[in-house]
Protein backbone atom coordinates (compact mmCIF):
# COMPACT_ATOMS: atom_id res chain seq x y z
CA UNK A 1 0.00 0.00 0.00
CA UNK A 2 2.93 2.62 0.41
CA UNK A 3 4.65 1.53 -2.73
CA UNK A 4 1.19 2.43 -4.56
CA UNK A 5 0.79 5.60 -2.83
CA UNK A 6 3.93 6.80 -3.07
CA UNK A 7 3.96 5.93 -6.84
CA UNK A 8 0.70 8.13 -7.63
CA UNK A 9 2.30 10.89 -5.78
CA UNK A 10 5.42 10.90 -7.94
CA UNK A 11 3.08 10.61 -10.93
CA UNK A 12 1.31 13.35 -10.75
CA UNK A 13 4.89 15.61 -11.13
CA UNK A 14 6.35 13.03 -13.30
CA UNK A 15 6.21 9.75 -14.98
CA UNK A 16 6.58 7.02 -12.49
CA UNK A 17 9.92 4.77 -12.37
CA UNK A 18 9.26 1.53 -13.98
CA UNK A 19 7.06 -1.25 -11.81
CA UNK A 20 10.03 -3.50 -11.58
CA UNK A 21 12.37 -0.86 -9.64
CA UNK A 22 9.51 0.18 -7.35
CA UNK A 23 9.55 -3.78 -6.22
CA UNK A 24 13.15 -4.11 -5.78
CA UNK A 25 14.09 -3.91 -1.70
CA UNK A 26 15.06 -0.16 -0.75
CA UNK A 27 18.46 1.47 -0.91
CA UNK A 28 19.80 4.08 -1.81
CA UNK A 29 19.38 5.53 -5.53
CA UNK A 30 22.65 7.52 -6.68
CA UNK A 31 22.40 10.41 -8.87
CA UNK A 32 24.30 8.79 -11.34
CA UNK A 33 21.58 5.60 -11.51
CA UNK A 34 18.65 8.62 -11.48
CA UNK A 35 20.48 10.43 -14.64
CA UNK A 36 20.63 6.52 -16.26
CA UNK A 37 16.43 6.34 -15.93
CA UNK A 38 15.86 10.05 -17.24
CA UNK A 39 18.15 9.79 -20.50
CA UNK A 40 18.56 7.16 -23.35
CA UNK A 41 20.76 4.81 -22.51
CA UNK A 42 22.51 4.53 -26.17
CA UNK A 43 24.73 7.90 -26.66
CA UNK A 44 26.57 7.48 -29.62
CA UNK A 45 29.84 8.81 -30.33
CA UNK A 46 29.57 12.06 -31.75
CA UNK A 47 31.92 13.26 -34.68
CA UNK A 48 31.48 16.46 -34.54
CA UNK A 49 33.41 18.70 -32.25
CA UNK A 50 31.75 22.53 -31.66
CA UNK A 51 33.63 26.15 -30.49
CA UNK A 52 30.73 28.20 -29.47
CA UNK A 53 31.34 31.99 -28.67
CA UNK A 54 29.44 34.43 -27.00
CA UNK A 55 29.97 38.32 -26.88
CA UNK A 56 28.06 39.34 -24.34
CA UNK A 57 27.90 42.98 -25.41
CA UNK A 58 25.78 42.50 -28.72
CA UNK A 59 22.08 43.25 -27.88
CA UNK A 60 19.29 41.92 -30.01
CA UNK A 61 18.95 44.59 -32.79
CA UNK A 62 19.47 45.00 -36.80
CA UNK A 63 22.93 45.99 -36.08
CA UNK A 64 23.81 42.87 -33.81
CA UNK A 65 22.87 40.55 -36.60
CA UNK A 66 25.18 42.80 -39.15
CA UNK A 67 27.87 42.25 -36.73
CA UNK A 68 27.56 38.59 -36.69
CA UNK A 69 27.13 38.30 -40.17
CA UNK A 70 31.07 40.22 -40.35
CA UNK A 71 32.45 38.48 -37.88
CA UNK A 72 31.45 34.51 -39.50
CA UNK A 73 33.56 36.07 -41.93
CA UNK A 74 36.66 36.19 -39.26
CA UNK A 75 35.44 32.87 -38.14
CA UNK A 76 35.72 31.26 -41.81
CA UNK A 77 39.59 31.26 -41.42
CA UNK A 78 39.28 28.67 -38.66
CA UNK A 79 36.85 26.84 -40.41
CA UNK A 80 34.60 26.35 -43.19
CA UNK A 81 31.07 26.00 -41.34
CA UNK A 82 30.41 28.30 -39.43
CA UNK A 83 26.65 29.03 -38.00
CA UNK A 84 24.92 32.25 -36.13
CA UNK A 85 22.73 32.02 -32.57
CA UNK A 86 20.92 34.87 -32.70
CA UNK A 87 21.55 37.43 -30.95
CA UNK A 88 24.73 37.51 -29.81
CA UNK A 89 26.76 34.02 -30.51
CA UNK A 90 28.21 31.98 -32.82
CA UNK A 91 28.94 28.09 -33.44
CA UNK A 92 31.92 26.70 -35.37
CA UNK A 93 32.53 22.98 -36.47
CA UNK A 94 36.36 22.26 -35.79
CA UNK A 95 36.63 18.95 -36.13
CA UNK A 96 38.62 19.29 -39.39
CA UNK A 97 40.10 22.22 -38.36
CA UNK A 98 42.00 20.78 -35.42
CA UNK A 99 45.28 18.83 -37.25
CA UNK A 100 45.34 21.53 -39.70
CA UNK A 101 46.05 23.82 -36.66
CA UNK A 102 48.08 21.09 -34.43
CA UNK A 103 45.86 20.50 -31.27
CA UNK A 104 42.25 21.66 -29.85
CA UNK A 105 44.51 23.90 -27.56
CA UNK A 106 46.06 25.85 -29.82
CA UNK A 107 42.83 26.21 -32.40
CA UNK A 108 40.94 27.02 -29.54
CA UNK A 109 43.37 30.00 -28.16
CA UNK A 110 43.60 31.04 -32.12
CA UNK A 111 39.78 31.89 -32.43
CA UNK A 112 40.26 33.51 -29.05
CA UNK A 113 43.01 35.69 -29.92
CA UNK A 114 40.93 36.35 -32.92
CA UNK A 115 38.36 37.85 -31.33
CA UNK A 116 40.77 40.02 -28.99
CA UNK A 117 42.52 41.65 -31.65
CA UNK A 118 39.06 42.78 -32.40
CA UNK A 119 38.93 44.47 -29.22
CA UNK A 120 35.62 42.23 -28.15
CA UNK A 121 34.75 40.95 -25.08
CA UNK A 122 33.81 37.31 -26.00
CA UNK A 123 33.22 34.14 -23.40
CA UNK A 124 34.00 30.72 -25.52
CA UNK A 125 33.88 27.01 -24.78
CA UNK A 126 34.33 23.45 -26.94
CA UNK A 127 32.50 20.43 -26.71
CA UNK A 128 31.06 17.86 -29.02
CA UNK A 129 27.24 19.08 -29.23
CA UNK A 130 26.08 22.34 -30.37
CA UNK A 131 23.91 23.01 -27.63
CA UNK A 132 26.51 22.04 -24.69
CA UNK A 133 29.23 24.29 -26.45
CA UNK A 134 26.79 27.26 -26.27
CA UNK A 135 25.74 26.38 -22.70
CA UNK A 136 29.14 26.08 -21.34
CA UNK A 137 30.22 29.10 -23.32
CA UNK A 138 27.31 31.17 -21.82
CA UNK A 139 28.05 29.99 -18.40
CA UNK A 140 31.50 30.67 -18.62
CA UNK A 141 33.17 27.25 -18.40
CA UNK A 142 35.38 25.18 -19.79
CA UNK A 143 35.62 21.97 -20.69
CA UNK A 144 38.02 19.43 -21.15
CA UNK A 145 38.50 16.82 -23.94
CA UNK A 146 35.93 16.33 -26.40
CA UNK A 147 34.40 13.16 -25.38
CA UNK A 148 30.81 12.68 -25.51
CA UNK A 149 30.21 10.69 -21.94
CA UNK A 150 31.70 13.42 -20.29
CA UNK A 151 28.94 15.84 -21.39
CA UNK A 152 26.26 15.17 -18.48
CA UNK A 153 29.20 15.84 -15.70
CA UNK A 154 30.31 18.78 -17.26
CA UNK A 155 26.68 20.21 -17.96
CA UNK A 156 26.01 19.65 -14.53
CA UNK A 157 27.10 23.13 -12.57
CA UNK A 158 25.24 25.17 -15.85
CA UNK A 159 23.12 27.61 -14.22
CA UNK A 160 19.66 26.56 -16.46
CA UNK A 161 19.31 30.59 -17.15
CA UNK A 162 21.71 29.98 -19.58
CA UNK A 163 19.27 27.18 -21.91
CA UNK A 164 17.90 30.63 -22.64
CA UNK A 165 14.51 29.30 -22.59
CA UNK A 166 11.32 31.17 -22.15
CA UNK A 167 10.65 32.87 -18.51
CA UNK A 168 7.79 30.74 -17.88
CA UNK A 169 9.59 27.27 -17.87
CA UNK A 170 12.79 28.63 -15.80
CA UNK A 171 10.43 30.19 -13.19
CA UNK A 172 8.39 26.88 -13.19
CA UNK A 173 12.04 24.83 -12.54
CA UNK A 174 12.72 27.27 -10.11
CA UNK A 175 9.62 26.54 -8.04
CA UNK A 176 10.70 23.43 -8.00
CA UNK A 177 13.63 23.59 -6.73
CA UNK A 178 15.78 23.02 -10.22
CA UNK A 179 18.61 25.52 -10.68
CA UNK A 180 21.05 23.03 -13.02
CA UNK A 181 21.36 21.40 -15.76
CA UNK A 182 22.46 18.41 -14.09
CA UNK A 183 19.43 18.62 -11.63
CA UNK A 184 17.11 18.92 -14.90
CA UNK A 185 18.65 15.76 -16.30
CA UNK A 186 18.02 13.39 -13.06
CA UNK A 187 14.11 14.30 -13.60
CA UNK A 188 12.03 11.34 -15.38
CA UNK A 189 11.48 12.54 -19.09
CA UNK A 190 8.17 11.98 -19.51
CA UNK A 191 7.05 14.15 -16.80
CA UNK A 192 9.76 16.58 -17.61
CA UNK A 193 7.96 17.00 -21.14
CA UNK A 194 4.64 17.15 -19.79
CA UNK A 195 5.07 19.74 -17.64
CA UNK A 196 7.51 22.23 -19.88
CA UNK A 197 7.81 20.56 -23.16
CA UNK A 198 8.90 17.61 -25.74
CA UNK A 199 10.98 20.58 -26.80
CA UNK A 200 12.67 21.01 -23.43
CA UNK A 201 13.56 17.18 -23.35
CA UNK A 202 14.68 17.27 -27.01
CA UNK A 203 17.48 20.21 -25.63
CA UNK A 204 18.66 18.20 -23.33
CA UNK A 205 19.26 15.07 -25.99
CA UNK A 206 20.89 17.72 -28.37
CA UNK A 207 23.45 18.95 -24.88
CA UNK A 208 24.49 15.81 -23.63
CA UNK A 209 25.18 14.27 -27.05
CA UNK A 210 22.36 11.56 -27.38
CA UNK A 211 20.92 13.58 -30.32
CA UNK A 212 22.10 15.17 -33.49
CA UNK A 213 21.05 18.96 -34.17
CA UNK A 214 21.87 19.55 -38.05
CA UNK A 215 22.79 23.80 -38.07
CA UNK A 216 22.11 26.21 -40.99
CA UNK A 217 25.62 27.30 -42.23
CA UNK A 218 26.14 31.24 -42.82
CA UNK A 219 26.69 31.77 -46.75
CA UNK A 220 28.24 35.44 -47.34
CA UNK A 221 26.31 37.01 -49.85
CA UNK A 222 27.85 36.98 -53.13
CA UNK A 223 29.36 40.10 -54.53
CA UNK A 224 32.48 41.48 -57.23
CA UNK A 225 34.95 43.07 -56.15
CA UNK A 226 38.53 43.74 -58.69
CA UNK A 227 41.19 46.44 -58.12
CA UNK A 228 43.31 47.45 -60.82
CA UNK A 229 46.91 49.73 -59.67
CA UNK A 230 48.58 52.41 -62.11
CA UNK A 231 52.21 51.87 -62.81
CA UNK A 232 51.89 55.58 -63.11
CA UNK A 233 49.66 58.38 -61.56
CA UNK A 234 45.94 59.28 -63.96
CA UNK A 235 44.91 63.18 -63.48
CA UNK A 236 42.21 62.75 -66.80
CA UNK A 237 39.02 61.06 -66.54
CA UNK A 238 39.73 59.47 -70.46
CA UNK A 239 42.29 57.37 -68.86
CA UNK A 240 40.02 56.00 -66.02
CA UNK A 241 37.65 54.95 -68.62
CA UNK A 242 39.95 52.45 -70.53
CA UNK A 243 41.35 51.36 -67.03
CA UNK A 244 37.69 50.94 -65.91
CA UNK A 245 36.63 48.68 -69.14
CA UNK A 246 38.54 45.65 -68.06
CA UNK A 247 36.78 45.53 -64.61
CA UNK A 248 33.30 46.39 -66.29
CA UNK A 249 34.01 42.92 -68.65
CA UNK A 250 35.23 40.72 -65.14
CA UNK A 251 32.12 42.28 -63.64
CA UNK A 252 30.26 41.56 -66.98
CA UNK A 253 31.17 37.44 -66.82
CA UNK A 254 30.77 37.27 -62.81
CA UNK A 255 27.32 38.15 -63.26
CA UNK A 256 26.73 36.44 -66.10
CA UNK A 257 28.44 33.36 -64.93
CA UNK A 258 25.80 33.54 -61.59
CA UNK A 259 22.54 34.33 -63.79
CA UNK A 260 22.27 37.61 -61.67
CA UNK A 261 22.50 41.46 -61.91
CA UNK A 262 23.25 44.31 -59.72
CA UNK A 263 21.50 47.99 -59.57
CA UNK A 264 24.90 49.41 -57.98
CA UNK A 265 28.06 49.49 -58.38
CA UNK A 266 30.88 51.48 -56.39
CA UNK A 267 33.67 52.59 -57.51
CA UNK A 268 36.95 53.65 -55.66
CA UNK A 269 39.44 55.79 -56.75
CA UNK A 270 43.09 55.61 -54.48
CA UNK A 271 45.39 58.32 -54.07
CA UNK A 272 48.51 58.31 -52.91
CA UNK A 273 47.26 60.21 -49.45
CA UNK A 274 44.27 61.05 -48.32
CA UNK A 275 41.14 58.60 -48.56
CA UNK A 276 40.18 57.42 -51.64
CA UNK A 277 37.07 58.83 -53.72
CA UNK A 278 33.99 56.80 -54.00
CA UNK A 279 31.69 57.23 -57.25
CA UNK A 280 28.08 55.32 -56.46
CA UNK A 281 26.75 54.78 -60.04
CA UNK A 282 23.46 53.43 -59.62
CA UNK A 283 21.31 51.71 -62.14
CA UNK A 284 17.63 52.11 -63.37
CA UNK A 285 16.77 48.59 -63.13
CA UNK A 286 18.56 44.94 -62.75
CA UNK A 287 21.34 44.32 -65.13
CA UNK A 288 24.65 42.37 -65.99
CA UNK A 289 24.48 43.89 -69.44
CA UNK A 290 28.86 45.26 -69.81
CA UNK A 291 26.96 48.33 -71.97
CA UNK A 292 24.93 49.34 -69.74
CA UNK A 293 27.36 49.20 -66.88
CA UNK A 294 30.17 51.07 -68.66
CA UNK A 295 27.55 53.57 -69.82
CA UNK A 296 26.62 54.62 -66.47
CA UNK A 297 30.35 54.72 -65.31
CA UNK A 298 31.22 56.86 -68.42
CA UNK A 299 28.42 59.39 -67.74
CA UNK A 300 29.64 59.66 -64.01
CA UNK A 301 33.54 60.07 -64.63
CA UNK A 302 32.85 62.56 -67.38
CA UNK A 303 31.31 64.71 -64.73
CA UNK A 304 33.81 63.77 -62.09
CA UNK A 305 36.08 66.41 -60.67
CA UNK A 306 39.56 64.41 -59.49
CA UNK A 307 40.95 66.45 -56.75
CA UNK A 308 43.74 64.45 -56.46
CA UNK A 309 46.04 62.31 -59.07
CA UNK A 310 44.84 58.32 -58.79
CA UNK A 311 46.76 55.47 -58.24
CA UNK A 312 44.36 52.50 -58.78
CA UNK A 313 40.80 51.80 -59.54
CA UNK A 314 38.34 49.59 -57.12
CA UNK A 315 35.33 48.15 -58.41
CA UNK A 316 32.28 46.56 -56.16
CA UNK A 317 29.10 45.51 -56.77
CA UNK A 318 25.80 46.43 -54.82
CA UNK A 319 24.52 42.91 -53.69
CA UNK A 320 23.63 40.41 -56.27
CA UNK A 321 19.74 40.06 -57.07
CA UNK A 322 18.23 37.15 -59.70
CA UNK A 323 17.39 38.00 -63.52
CA UNK A 324 14.01 37.80 -64.26
CA UNK A 325 12.37 38.73 -68.01
CA UNK A 326 11.46 42.28 -66.38
CA UNK A 327 15.24 42.40 -65.25
CA UNK A 328 15.87 42.76 -69.22
CA UNK A 329 14.07 45.05 -70.07
CA UNK A 330 11.61 46.91 -67.38
CA UNK A 331 10.16 48.92 -70.15
CA UNK A 332 9.69 46.41 -72.82
CA UNK A 333 7.25 47.44 -75.56
CA UNK A 334 6.97 51.16 -74.82
CA UNK A 335 10.59 51.88 -76.85
CA UNK A 336 10.05 49.65 -79.44
CA UNK A 337 12.26 47.02 -80.98
CA UNK A 338 14.84 49.18 -83.28
CA UNK A 339 15.97 51.81 -80.98
CA UNK A 340 19.43 50.99 -79.85
CA UNK A 341 19.17 52.45 -76.00
CA UNK A 342 16.07 51.42 -73.68
CA UNK A 343 14.26 53.12 -71.32
CA UNK A 344 16.63 52.77 -68.00
CA UNK A 345 19.43 53.22 -70.04
CA UNK A 346 18.13 56.86 -70.74
CA UNK A 347 16.89 57.02 -67.14
CA UNK A 348 20.44 55.87 -66.28
CA UNK A 349 21.90 58.55 -68.26
CA UNK A 350 19.22 61.40 -67.21
CA UNK A 351 20.61 60.19 -63.39
CA UNK A 352 23.85 60.44 -64.28
CA UNK A 353 24.29 64.11 -65.48
CA UNK A 354 21.13 65.38 -63.68
CA UNK A 355 21.37 63.99 -59.91
CA UNK A 356 20.45 60.62 -58.71
CA UNK A 357 16.99 62.34 -57.34
CA UNK A 358 16.05 64.38 -60.49
CA UNK A 359 14.44 61.41 -62.03
CA UNK A 360 12.28 59.37 -59.94
CA UNK A 361 9.02 57.29 -60.27
CA UNK A 362 5.83 57.04 -58.74
CA UNK A 363 3.55 54.80 -56.75
CA UNK A 364 -0.23 56.06 -56.12
CA UNK A 365 -2.06 55.74 -52.73
CA UNK A 366 -5.52 55.67 -52.32
CA UNK A 367 -6.40 59.00 -51.49
CA UNK A 368 -8.64 62.16 -52.74
CA UNK A 369 -6.40 64.69 -51.74
CA UNK A 370 -4.25 64.98 -55.06
CA UNK A 371 -1.17 65.88 -53.22
CA UNK A 372 -1.25 62.94 -51.16
CA UNK A 373 -2.29 60.51 -54.30
CA UNK A 374 1.34 59.86 -54.79
CA UNK A 375 4.47 59.78 -53.58
CA UNK A 376 8.06 59.32 -55.17
CA UNK A 377 9.75 56.01 -55.61
CA UNK A 378 13.49 55.41 -56.73
CA UNK A 379 12.36 52.48 -59.04
CA UNK A 380 10.76 52.83 -62.25
CA UNK A 381 7.76 50.84 -63.00
CA UNK A 382 4.38 50.73 -64.38
CA UNK A 383 0.98 50.50 -61.03
CA UNK A 384 0.71 47.71 -60.09
CA UNK A 385 -3.32 46.11 -60.10
CA UNK A 386 -3.17 46.61 -55.94
CA UNK A 387 -2.87 50.87 -56.60
CA UNK A 388 -5.94 51.54 -57.11
CA UNK A 389 -6.74 55.28 -58.50
CA UNK A 390 -9.54 57.05 -57.25
CA UNK A 391 -12.53 57.58 -59.07
CA UNK A 392 -12.63 61.25 -60.38
CA UNK A 393 -15.74 63.02 -61.53
CA UNK A 394 -13.31 65.72 -64.27
CA UNK A 395 -9.95 65.04 -65.73
CA UNK A 396 -6.84 65.34 -63.92
CA UNK A 397 -3.67 66.51 -65.02
CA UNK A 398 -0.58 65.13 -65.03
CA UNK A 399 1.64 68.23 -63.96
CA UNK A 400 0.81 69.04 -60.10
CA UNK A 401 2.62 72.38 -58.98
CA UNK A 402 4.83 71.65 -55.72
CA UNK A 403 2.52 73.73 -53.49
CA UNK A 404 -0.63 75.40 -54.78
CA UNK A 405 -0.10 79.21 -56.21
CA UNK A 406 -2.90 82.08 -55.33
CA UNK A 407 -4.53 83.24 -58.87
CA UNK A 408 -7.44 85.62 -59.78
CA UNK A 409 -10.51 84.00 -60.58
CA UNK A 410 -10.26 82.00 -64.22
CA UNK A 411 -12.46 81.92 -66.74
CA UNK A 412 -14.09 78.93 -65.80
CA UNK A 413 -14.71 76.07 -68.55
CA UNK A 414 -15.52 72.99 -66.60
CA UNK A 415 -17.04 72.27 -62.53
CA UNK A 416 -17.03 72.00 -60.29
CA UNK A 417 -15.64 68.69 -58.37
CA UNK A 418 -15.89 69.27 -54.57
CA UNK A 419 -12.62 67.29 -52.56
CA UNK A 420 -13.64 67.19 -49.14
CA UNK A 421 -10.73 64.74 -47.11
CA UNK A 422 -8.02 64.71 -44.39
CA UNK A 423 -9.72 66.41 -41.34
CA UNK A 424 -8.60 63.18 -39.65
CA UNK A 425 -4.59 64.03 -39.95
CA UNK A 426 -4.91 67.44 -39.24
CA UNK A 427 -4.08 68.39 -42.99
CA UNK A 428 -7.75 68.40 -44.04
CA UNK A 429 -9.54 70.19 -46.87
CA UNK A 430 -12.09 71.78 -48.50
CA UNK A 431 -12.34 72.64 -52.33
CA UNK A 432 -14.20 73.31 -55.34
CA UNK A 433 -11.93 72.22 -58.57
CA UNK A 434 -12.60 73.30 -61.89
CA UNK A 435 -11.09 73.59 -65.51
CA UNK A 436 -10.02 76.73 -66.40
CA UNK A 437 -8.52 78.41 -69.53
CA UNK A 438 -5.82 81.39 -69.59
CA UNK A 439 -5.82 83.98 -72.41
CA UNK A 440 -3.29 82.41 -74.26
CA UNK A 441 -4.88 78.63 -74.20
CA UNK A 442 -3.48 76.82 -71.62
CA UNK A 443 -6.17 74.85 -69.53
CA UNK A 444 -5.20 74.76 -65.97
CA UNK A 445 -6.51 72.75 -63.29
CA UNK A 446 -7.59 75.33 -60.00
CA UNK A 447 -9.45 75.24 -57.24
CA UNK A 448 -11.36 77.72 -54.76
CA UNK A 449 -11.15 77.36 -50.92
CA UNK A 450 -14.57 76.91 -49.72
CA UNK A 451 -13.82 78.85 -46.66
CA UNK A 452 -11.66 81.57 -47.56
CA UNK A 453 -12.98 81.77 -51.60
CA UNK A 454 -9.61 82.35 -52.35
CA UNK A 455 -8.45 81.12 -55.52
CA UNK A 456 -5.18 78.69 -56.38
CA UNK A 457 -3.82 76.55 -59.53
CA UNK A 458 -2.77 73.10 -58.75
CA UNK A 459 -2.21 72.08 -61.90
CA UNK A 460 -1.60 72.21 -65.51
CA UNK A 461 -2.82 70.08 -68.80
CA UNK A 462 -0.82 69.15 -71.08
Amino acid sequence: MRGRTAKSRTADLFAAVPASSMAAPARAVTAMQLATVSAPVARPRLKQLWYAVVFPELLASEAASVTLQRLCMHAQAFTSFVSIEAPNALLLEIRGSVKLFGSLQKLHADIDACWRRLELTARSATAPSTLAALWLARAGKAMHGDDAGMLPSQLSEVPLACTAWEVEALQTLRAMGVTRVGELLRLPRAGLARRLSPAAVQALDIAVGSQPAPRRAFVPKERFRARSDFETEVEHAAYLEKALEPLIERCARFLRGRQAGVQRLLLKLHHREGPATEVTLGLASITSERRRLMDVAVQKLTRLEIKAPVRGIELISGSLRALSAASLDAFAGLTGTGGRDTAPQLVERLRARLGEEAVYGFCLIPEHRPEAAWRRVRELRAPSSSERIIAAEMPRPVWLLQEPLPLSKPDILQGPERIESGWWDGKGVARDYYIARRHHGAKLWVFQERQSKRWYLHGVFA
